[in-house]
């Protein structure tokens, strides 16, 4: 059971889990590449293997830390962002305090459907980036505001 689970409130649901789209790890692939053109590019075997190993591991560790564990979930009364695999760095908002939602996408965001969701409480603005599918995450949390003026 991971930590959304866990910290429902009594009658709470996750209604939409929104994931960061695959371009945030880009650098982190070049890198891996380039590393294994190390191979490639006539010197000491030992040294391409060490020269290909120390960029596979940095490669590793970057992409690791961008995902940092991220999770974006909206439930039928918040709005949830959790960070963090060993350290842990959440944040909630009440979906009943949201006054606007807006979405930036560039065009190569448009292209691959990713882009910046921006939550606006008050005084308060809440920028989730590379979400990906940002229409169908903004639509989620408009949604269940509109359910919970209903109630």
């Amino acid at each position: 059971m991971g930590y959304i689970q866990k910290n429902l409130m009594s009658g709470e649901y996750v209604a939409y889990e929104a994931k960061q789209h695959g371009i945030i790890y880009t650098g982190p692939v070049i890198l891996a590449l380039l590393s294994f053109c190390a191979f490639f590019i006539p010197a000491d075997a030992w040294i391409n293997a060490c020269i290909c190993g120390v960029g596979l591991l940095v490669a590793l560790c970057w992409g690791i830390s961008i995902y940092g564990g991220r999770q974006y979930v909206v439930t039928n009364n918040r709005l949830i962002f959790k960070r963090g695999i060993i350290n842990r760095n959440s944040h909630e908002l009440l979906l009943k305090k949201c006054e606007g939602v807006q979405v930036d996408q560039s065009i190569p965001g448009r292209m691959f459907d990713y882009g910046t969701v921006t939550v606006t409480t008050g005084e308060v603005t809440n920028s989730y980036k590379y979400i990906s599918h940002p229409l169908r995450f903004t639509t989620t949390i408009h949604e269940q505001i509109s359910h919970l003026k209903e109630d």
